[in-house]
């Protein structure tokens, strides 16, 4: 009996002991700040990885955020100031990392059915080609969307932002690289679609104080991190935080990520903050087994 007693008090004082962790380390977000939720694929076929979500989940998670009475932003109408009316009473901001082609065959239907919108973050060197930049140990690949889904992705309310060239980390690039990456695909992409781009994505979610000067630089109005080292309450316009939805997520779960007075985001934010320090390890090995640069991408004025 004491030791179930014991087992009985330990289980009940590990969630305790976590969110006394994440009050005092990263504690609530300012009132009146927007969530922001990352996406990645949006896609039926199975990969051994959790940045996957399939349709069906993704269907219901947005009916949630529906029925909730949460309204979308994109990423530079986030971080605009209000305008005249103000923002919705329940805003959150729906971001997709890589531009995966699954976003236009899967996704937007179901957003432009429940009147969303997003921001669609692109590869400028992998536009159109598969994702041969990332490490798939069962050997699946996934397309990216190519310039003409991007333009007609852009026309229909969709902002397109950069998520660099290549999807390196951008921390161990030397100057040059940096810039091709950070104000190199900015250019790009303003050449291609034909219209300002404000927005970036740090890849991995990784950054320092040299990579952020350099996307302060570049002239973007907002960069998104997903997990930077500093409490919720300090928000910086290029360094966001964001919770990242996985297979894992449930329709309940994205509603609490999307919800900063729930009392239960900080379950949410602690789990997204947890697997983005996993996120070191995808990194780290993107360097060490990184497929031949492509670079097929000129950036001339």
């Amino acid at each position: 009996m004491p030791i179930i007693l014991a087992i009985i008090l330990a289980a009940a004082a590990l969630p305790a002991a976590a969110y006394l962790y994440w009050r005092l380390r990263y504690g609530p977000p300012p009132a009146g700040s927007v969530p922001i939720l990352a996406y990645h694929k949006v896609d039926p076929r199975f990969e051994l990885g959790g940045t996957r979500t399939t349709p069906a989940q993704f269907a219901r998670q947005l009916r949630r955020l529906k029925d909730a009475g949460f309204e979308s932003l994109t990423l530079s109408q986030a971080v605009a100031p209000p305008r005249a009316g103000g923002r919705p009473a329940k805003p959150v901001c729906l971001t997709f990392d890589d531009a995966y082609q699954d976003f236009a065959t899967h996704a937007w239907p179901e957003l432009s059915r429940q009147g969303f919108t997003a921001t669609v973050f692109a590869l400028t060197d992998y536009v159109g080609a598969e994702n041969t930049w990332d490490i798939n140990w069962l050997g699946l690949r996934f397309r990216h969307l190519d310039w003409d889904a991007l333009r007609r992705l852009a026309a229909a309310g969709i902002e397109i932002g950069s998520h660099g060239a290549s999807h390196r980390d951008l921390r161990h690039l030397d100057d040059a690289e940096l810039e091709r990456e950070v104000a190199g695909s900015k250019r790009i992409l303003e050449r291609e679609l034909g219209m300002p781009v404000r927005t970036f994505c740090y890849p991995f979610g990784r950054y320092d104080a040299r990579v952020r000067r350099a996307v302060e630089r570049a002239g973007y109005a907002a960069a998104c991190s997903l997990a930077p080292p500093r409490r919720n309450r300090a928000i910086d316009p290029l360094a966001l935080r964001r919770c990242g939805v996985y297979l894992s997520d449930t329709a309940w779960s994205v509603r609490r990520k999307a919800d900063h007075a729930s009392p239960w985001f900080w379950t949410q934010d602690l789990f997204s903050r947890g697997v983005n320090f996993c996120a070191g390890g995808a990194a780290l090995a993107r360097r060490l087994f990184r497929a031949p640069h492509r670079g097929t991408t000129d950036d001339k004025e």
